[in-house]
C-alpha cells in the first residue's frame, strides 16, 4: 500500500525499486542502497532542520563576536571595524551565492555528501578563525571559508524535504526551514554564554566541535527518494533561464535578498535613538526573530491551503506594508513589539515559499539545482542591502534618515510582490485559483 504523501512525481523515476513492506509500508531504494521505510522522510525534515539551524545559526552568532571585537579589541579603530563589517555581508552573501553549485553537486552525487562537506569547511572556517583574529583574516576564514560551507549546506538541506511529500509540502519545508530562526535563537545566546566563559577563540573552537558532530549527523539524513545519478553537466536545466518566469522569480529573490536583512541589522539603531535602551532592542530583535520562525513554520501551512504563488505573493506584500506603514512609527516598546513580530512573520515566510515556488513554476525533479540557480543570480543583493541602506544614515536629519530607509526596504518587499503576483498570472489567469 503507498502512502499518498510521497512525491509521486520524484518516486516515478524510481518505479522500479518500489516494494511492499511488513504492515504494508512502502519503500524506495536511494544510490543503490537499502530501500527507504515511509519514516525516512520524517528523518529528512529533521536531519534538514538542525543542518539549517546550524548553518544559519552561525551568521546570527557573528554579531555576538563582532560586538566582542569593536567594543574591546578594536575599539576606536575605525579602519579595522570597517573591515570586519565584510564578514557578516560575507556570511549572508555565502547564503544564496552558493547555490547553484551546490544544488547541482547534490542532484548529480549525493545530497548527504555535499551536506557532509559543507558542515566540514564550516567547521574549518571557524577553527582557523580561532588562530588568526586580525580583521583581514576573520574575512578569510570566519568569513569566506565558513560562508562556502553555509552556502554548500543550505540549499539541499532546505530543498530536500519537498521532494517526499505532494499533499504536505509546504508544512514539510516550513518544518525545515524554521530551523534557521531556532538556530538564530539558541546559537547566538550560547555563543554569547560560550565568551563569558572562556575566550573568544575557545569559543571559536567549541563551535566548530559542535558544528562538525551535530552537522555531520544531521547531514547523514538529507537525502531524496529518487536521487538524479546521471552525474552529467546538462543536470541543470539551462532552458529555464531562457523563461520568463524564470527572470522574473531571481528578481524577486534579488529584491527580498537586499530587504531582508535591513531591519535586523538598523532596527535596534533606530529604537536607541527613539530612547529604548540597548537591552530593550536586543529583546526586540529576539522577538523578530521568534516571529520570523513562526513565520517560516505557518508559510507552508498556508500554502498548501491556498497555493504557493498566492501565498508569496502576499508574504511579500505584508513585509512591505509593514516596514512603510509601522517601521516609522513603531518608536516605544509596544510599537515595537508590533513591528518586530509582523515583519519576522510575513519576511520568515519568505524563506519557505521560495524554494515551493520553483517547485511550482518549474517542477520538482530540478528542484535543488533550480532554486540554487535562483540564490545565485540574486546574490547580488545581499551585496547591496545594507551598504544602500547605510547611505540613508548619512542623510541631515535622524528622522528623515530612517523615513527613507524604511521607504527604500519597503518598496523592495511591494515590487518582489508584484513580480510574484505577475508569476502567479503567468501560471494562471484565474482570480480565485490555487496556485
Amino acid at each position: 500500500m503507498s502512502h499518498p504523501d510521497i512525491d509521486t512525481e520524484a518516486a516515478a523515476a524510481a518505479a522500479e525499486s518500489l516494494h511492499e513492506k511488513e504492515g504494508g509500508s512502502t519503500s524506495f531504494s536511494d544510490e543503490g542502497e537499502e530501500a527507504f521505510p515511509a519514516y525516512t522522510r520524517y528523518l529528512v525534515i529533521a536531519g534538514s532542520f538542525v543542518a539549517l539551524a546550524l548553518s544559519a545559526g552561525l551568521v546570527h552568532a557573528w554579531g555576538v563576536e563582532m560586538e566582542y571585537f569593536v567594543s574591546s579589541v578594536y575599539a576606536g579603530d575605525d579602519r579595522s571595524i570597517g573591515i570586519l563589517g565584510y564578514v557578516g555581508t560575507l556570511m549572508y552573501f555565502g547564503m544564496v551565492f552558493w547555490g547553484m553549485p551546490a544544488g547541482w553537486a547534490a542532484e548529480v552525487w549525493s545530497y548527504r555528501g555535499v551536506c557532509l562537506v559543507g558542515t566540514a569547511t564550516m567547521a574549518l572556517g571557524l577553527l582557523l578563525a580561532s588562530f588568526w583574529h586580525r580583521p583581514w583574516q576573520l574575512c578569510v576564514t570566519h568569513g569566506l571559508i565558513t560562508c562556502v560551507g553555509i552556502g554548500t549546506v543550505y540549499v539541499p538541506a532546505a530543498t530536500a524535504p519537498a521532494r517526499w511529500f505532494t499533499q504536505h509540502r509546504g508544512l514539510a519545508t516550513g518544518v525545515a526551514i524554521s530551523g534557521v530562526g531556532v538556530g538564530g535563537l539558541v546559537i547566538a545566546p550560547l555563543t554569547e554564554y560560550l565568551m563569558s566563559n572562556t575566550t573568544v577563540a575557545w569559543c571559536q573552537r567549541i563551535t566548530a566541535i559542535y558544528v562538525l558532530v551535530l552537522g555531520s549527523a544531521a547531514s547523514l539524513l538529507v537525502r531524496v527518494p529518487a536521487p538524479d545519478r546521471t552525474r552529467a553537466f546538462n543536470t541543470i536545466d539551462w532552458r529555464a533561464f531562457g523563461s520568463p518566469r524564470f527572470g522574473i522569480h531571481a528578481a524577486t529573490i534579488f529584491c527580498v535578498t537586499a530587504a531582508y536583512i535591513v531591519p535586523f541589522t538598523y532596527l535596534p539603531k533606530f529604537w536607541v535613538q527613539h530612547g529604548l535602551s540597548t537591552d530593550s532592542a536586543s529583546v526586540l530583535i529576539t522577538v523578530a526573530n521568534t516571529g520570523s520562525s513562526i513565520g517560516r513554520l505557518s508559510a507552508g501551512i498556508v500554502a498548501d491551503h491556498l497555493g504557493v504563488l498566492n501565498s508569496l505573493a502576499l508574504a511579500l506584500a505584508a513585509a512591505g506594508v509593514w516596514c512603510l506603514a509601522l517601521w516609522p512609527f513603531s518608536t516605544s516598546f509596544g510599537s515595537g513589539v508590533a513591528m518586530s513580530l509582523a515583519y519576522g512573520i510575513s519576511s520568515g515566510g519568505y524563506w519557505t515559499l521560495a524554494p515551493l515556488a520553483a517547485a511550482r513554476l518549474f517542477g520538482i525533479e530540478r528542484l535543488t539545482s533550480n532554486a540554487g540557480s535562483f540564490y545565485t543570480v540574486a546574490a547580488a543583493g545581499a551585496w547591496l542591502g545594507n551598504p544602500v541602506a547605510d547611505a540613508f544614515l548619512r542623510g541631515p536629519s535622524d528622522d528623515l534618515t530612517f523615513l527613507g530607509m524604511s521607504v527604500y526596504v519597503g518598496a523592495l518587499w511591494v515590487v518582489a510582490s508584484f513580480m510574484a503576483g505577475t508569476n502567479r498570472w503567468l501560471l494562471s489567469r484565474k482570480l480565485i485559483d490555487k496556485v
